[in-house]
């Protein structure tokens, strides 16, 4: 699609300006003022919207966001919460893996679209045949992994094998002298370098903090899930001048049902400001998972990742906090149009919404609605509804 969105004000790299965006190809061609419509380009006019970078959800476990939140925190470590919750003979883990893999996985695609996230990144193996071209959202494809020191076989080998992409591993998750000791098991591993992502990092100490800091290596924080096991999350203050830091919801299991959930409980507790946290999930996201391509930012040549917020006239990060699934007027990735409120589904001749989010009408990629159908007859809907993502498309019905 050839788009040319006039009389707009838009974010990028801690930078706000205002004029006119013109995206093509897939990518940001130009950004300025006056620009002049090009033949076959559709010329729209922005004006009252801000346009930010798609966001970067850092972390999640696409599979396992039709769960409610499990157990009966708090709990002093990762490995405590596991052994808890973890009873596959039982409802509801019994019933909810009954669920196809696929279709989980595109139920998490519509949890990162109502959130504004256009890329995640996915804590378990990357299935291609599922999440390819045809998934809605990016998926970070180029990584490798290990669940944890206590749930892998073989971290040093994994590492090794990641051959310098990204390596992603839960460490320090907990409150306990265990979870802390996790990071010095890292280092003698050999383990902790600059491509090393850690998530969560609860029970980090200043000197591993210093540690961090001087092996270049990255942490993702998940506020929400951290708080409700543990009553305590990353001491992301101490980190942020000298460690990279993202942000990442985690899956239902333990997580908020979206990213906007996750950004505002992030800024409640007070160490993090609005614009670090909107550097979190763009700029500082890319640039830990390797994402070059120029993901995370508006500037041209990018991929035409955007999302369209109503333009209350506050600073993008004030604005960013702010907005829900319910009031985020246009999702776009590579230029194509994944979710669109009713006015912008007219303007991109979308057709009209197909379903509802927290009540608002809303176009949305795919048939939200038959996959719902899917799952719910399989799942009884008392189990269901106790997953706050469901509920938020409870009304969800066809608007003819």
């Amino acid at each position: 699609m050839n788009l040319l969105i006039k009389h707009i004000r838009w974010y990028s790299e801690g930078r706000e300006r205002s004029g006119d965006l013109r995206l093509g190809r897939g990518r940001v061609l130009d950004t300025g003022r006056g620009l002049t419509p090009h033949r076959r380009e559709r010329v729209i006019d922005g004006a009252g919207y801000l346009a930010l970078p798609g966001l970067i959800n850092a972390h999640d476990h696409l599979d396992l966001n039709l769960f409610p939140r499990l157990g009966d925190p708090p709990y002093p470590n990762f490995y405590a919460w596991g052994r808890a919750i973890y009873q596959p003979e039982k409802s509801p883990i019994r019933d909810i893996l009954r669920v196809p893999l696929a279709d989980r996985l595109w139920w998490s695609a519509y949890k990162q679209l109502i959130s504004g996230v256009t890329t995640v990144v996915h804590h378990n193996p990357y299935h291609r045949w599922i999440l390819g071209r045809r998934f809605p959202v990016k998926v970070l494809k180029r990584y490798g992994w290990s669940h944890s020191l206590g749930h892998s076989d073989d971290v040093a080998g994994a590492f090794a094998r990641s051959r310098g992409r990204p390596f992603i591993i839960h460490a320090a998750e907990g409150v306990d002298a265990a979870s802390s000791d996790e990071i010095e098991q890292l280092d003698r591993l050999g383990v902790l370098a600059s491509k090393t992502v850690l998530v969560h990092g609860i029970a980090l100490s200043a000197a591993q903090i210093h540690k961090l800091a001087e092996r270049k290596v990255s942490l993702v924080w998940c506020p929400s899930s951290n708080l409700h096991l543990y009553g305590r999350t990353a001491p992301v203050e101490a980190l942020m001048p000298a460690v990279r830091v993202a942000l990442g919801t985690d899956a239902t299991l333990s997580g908020p049902p979206t990213l906007w959930d996750e950004l505002r409980a992030a800024q409640a507790t007070g160490l993090a400001t609005p614009d670090a946290l909107l550097n979190m999930v763009t700029v500082a996201a890319a640039s830990i998972f390797g994402l070059d391509d120029g993901r995370g930012t508006l500037r041209p040549y990018a991929p035409a990742d955007l999302i369209l917020l109503p333009d209350t006239g506050a600073p993008a990060a004030e604005t960013l906090m702010t907005a829900t699934p319910a009031s985020m007027a246009l999702v776009l990735i590579n230029g194509t149009p994944r979710l669109a409120d009713p006015q912008w589904a007219s303007r991109l001749d979308l057709g009209p919404p197909n379903t509802f989010v927290d009540g608002a009408p809303r176009w949305m990629t795919g048939s939200i609605q038959a996959l719902r159908e899917r799952i719910a007859h399989i799942v009884e809907e008392e189990i269901l509804s106790q997953n706050p993502l469901w509920t938020m498309f409870e009304e969800a019905v066809p608007v003819v």
